[in-house]
């Protein structure tokens, strides 16, 4: 098979569409594309067969349209087949005549720069590249902002099956903590609590359900749909999200801890006990197992989980988890000053190069320097995709001509043939970057609000030949919580205020302060506000669900001196102090947000599959290290130094011990 590379596929898949955009309106056959195409030249019957099909897949990937016809020639014309013809609509394929004006322009970069998942943010940029908008102009500040993630993997695969009608097929975990077998027909996507959600039919049990993401155990799977079973007309996701409600599904947990300990959990009690030996039994409710044992294992061998076994088991499952990874071995890693980026794969190479293409052609020569800053890719690379760019097309003339373009020039000029003026429709995950974030803007208090509405009524015709988008909902966390969300939501856009009781989980206590509210930012599941505080008369972050008491006090504030580090805070929630200790912690793959947020100084990729971001980080001390891991139950490990990796390893083992001494007692 040879060592066929990711370049290799790009140019090769990349010059099919250009072929068949520039083939005749019959379509052209199989044994044409092979003659015509040079990546197809020389290969043997079987490789054709898998190279061609597997590229027809990654053109519909990228969101281009593929019809297939009977050819109606005569079985014995070899070159021009029996079968099939193949041909690209270009009403399906191009993007519609659209333009947006300045300000719909700033609201449509706005938009995708919410999304810091590192996976879906390189898809708002190649987005961005293709839409007719205004290019260089800066978005104005905003007191409101979100960094958008999606951190489960089913995500991508759920989205997929909802936008095609297909069944699919998972092992879910109830609230209850029991685990059973799903076949679904996903409906639509949302999310509520800063949590996401799938809506759709279950297929076993015959009705509708609401299934959480995060408590998807496995991989999702392809499901027969019997016939008759589809998405209801007008189905909206809000319909069904606004059903949920914490408050209706609360279970009561019965809980000893040390005497002062747990401040947070004994805040929300319902009674505490003294047991006459140090220590309480405490008991308060909660409503999703899965994140009260995230917190309970922060406490370590402190906590004793009474009831119910649930809870009990979902701590001991973090522990465990933790213990086993720590015990693992870790693969050999060098530290640097960035994240290797490693090779992209031939679909994402071709996006790049396609998107180039459709950037330079909406705004003509364009510098080699304005094209490495819109697509964050280096000088090299932008030679090696410009090369690539000046190969695709037939090499056979007869068929059309390849695209032009002087790789080594600046500023750059691409010549393109006729069939190819127009930029190429979205794709499914480009559309929801943009259509996603636009609509946040819209239903959050952006200033970005009303242009971000209007975008998105322009957008529409663009995004017609995805149906799934109507399905997909996301809301702003204000819009969920009518108590401290919205109280700070309107603290900051009235500049008062706040007195707020905050629990610090490093040294387990509540304290109070005032703050003056600067900005309202989201993150995945997770809310903060950005705020001065008066007692260390310096900014802090703090966390919405770390506030257990608030008063908005009459006396409001001007933004002057002591903000003006705001913009740098807001990017990074977890800011290093002076007197923290360097940490070196291994991150599963899907919470590369959260090694980024933690402001890596060394960095390194595992090679593992799936790889690990192995980061060196700044914690405050030993304890915040042990929190880290027991939350995350093994998807976070310490690797340096030897010694932290030692007291971790004895700290969960005691846990585990005490947890397994509790169930046999």
């Amino acid at each position: 098979m040879g060592g066929k590379t990711n370049s290799d596929n790009t140019e090769r898949f990349a010059s099919l569409l250009v072929t068949l955009l520039q083939g005749p309106r019959r379509g052209l056959s199989r044994q044409q594309l092979r003659h015509a195409i040079d990546g197809y030249r020389g290969l043997d019957d079987h490789l054709f067969d898998v190279y061609f099909l597997r590229d027809l897949d990654d053109l519909k990937e990228l969101g281009v349209a593929i019809n297939k016809s009977a050819s109606g020639t005569r079985a014995e014309d070899d070159f021009h087949g029996s079968g099939a013809l193949y041909r690209v609509d270009p009403e399906q394929t191009f993007l519609p005549k659209i333009s947006f004006t300045a300000a719909e322009s700033v609201a449509l970069s706005v938009a995708t720069r919410l999304w810091t998942d590192p996976k879906l943010g390189g898809e708002g940029h190649r987005a961005l590249a293709r839409l007719p908008r205004l290019h260089q102009l800066d978005a104005s500040s905003s007191r409101f902002a979100a960094r958008m993630t999606v951190r489960e993997p089913v995500w991508a695969p759920l989205t997929r099956a909802a936008n095609a009608q297909s069944g699919v097929s998972f092992r879910y975990r109830r609230v209850d903590g029991t685990e059973s077998d799903r076949r679904v027909l996903p409906w639509g996507l949302g999310q509520r609590f800063g949590l996401w959600y799938l809506i759709g039919f279950d297929l076993d049990r015959q009705a509708e359900r609401v299934f959480r993401l995060s408590r998807i155990v496995s991989r999702v799977s392809d499901a027969v749909v019997p016939e008759g079973h589809e998405r209801p007309a007008g189905f909206s996701p809000s319909d069904y999200l606004a059903r949920l409600s914490p408050e209706r599904s609360m279970t009561t947990a019965r809980v000893r801890l040390p005497a002062g300990r747990g401040q947070d959990i004994r805040h929300r009690a319902i009674s505490t006990e003294s047991t006459g030996h140090g220590d309480d039994v405490v008991t308060y409710q909660f409503h999703d197992a899965e994140s009260a044992a995230s917190r309970l294992a922060m406490l370590g061998p402190e906590v004793k989980v009474l009831a119910p076994d649930t809870l009990r088991e979902a701590v001991l499952r973090r522990w465990r988890g933790a213990l086993e990874a720590h015990t693992a071995s870790i693969p050999e890693y060098k530290l640097r000053k960035t994240i290797p980026t490693g090779r992209s794969s031939g679909t994402l190479m071709a996006a790049r190069a396609l998107s180039i293409v459709a950037y330079v052609q909406q705004h003509g020569a364009v510098s080699r320097g304005d094209l490495c800053r819109e697509f964050g890719i280096n000088e090299s690379t932008l030679t090696s995709d410009l090369k690539r760019i000046s190969f695709l097309g037939p090499e056979d003339v007869s068929l059309g001509i390849r695209l032009d373009v002087d790789f080594e020039a600046d500023p750059v000029q691409i010549t393109v043939p006729p069939e190819f003026s127009a930029p190429l429709t979205l794709t499914l995950n480009e559309a929801l970057v943009v259509v996603v974030g636009l609509r946040w803007l819209a239903a959050s208090g952006h200033s970005q609000k009303d242009a971000a509405a209007s975008a998105l009524t322009k957008l529409t015709a663009a995004t017609a030949h995805l149906p799934v988008l109507d399905a997909i909902e996301l809301r702003p966390r204000a819009d969920d919580d009518s108590g401290i969300s919205r109280t700070l939501r309107d603290a900051v856009h009235a500049r008062s205020c706040l007195w707020i009781d905050y629990y610090h989980p490093g040294r387990d206590e509540i304290s109070g302060r005032v703050i003056e509210p600067i900005q309202i930012l989201e993150s995945g599941h997770v809310a903060y506000v950005l705020a001065f505080c008066r007692e260390r008369q310096d900014l802090r972050v703090f966390r919405h669900d770390r506030i257990v008491g608030f008063d908005t006090l009459e006396e409001t504030f001007a933004l002057d001196e002591r903000h003006e580090r705001s913009a740098s805070l807001a990017e990074r929630i977890y800011a290093p102090r002076d007197e923290d200790d360097d940490v070196v912690l291994a991150f599963a793959d899907h919470l590369e947000e959260v090694f980024r947020d933690h402001s890596p100084r060394g960095v390194a990729v595992t090679r593992e599959q799936p790889p690990r971001f192995i980061g060196q980080v700044a914690l405050a001390g030993p304890a915040q290290a042990r929190r880290l891991v027991a939350e995350h139950g093994g998807d976070v490990v310490v690797t340096e130094p030897e010694q932290l990796v030692q007291e971790t390893v004895q700290w969960l083992r005691a846990a585990c011990a005490a947890a397994s001494e509790e169930e046999t007692s």
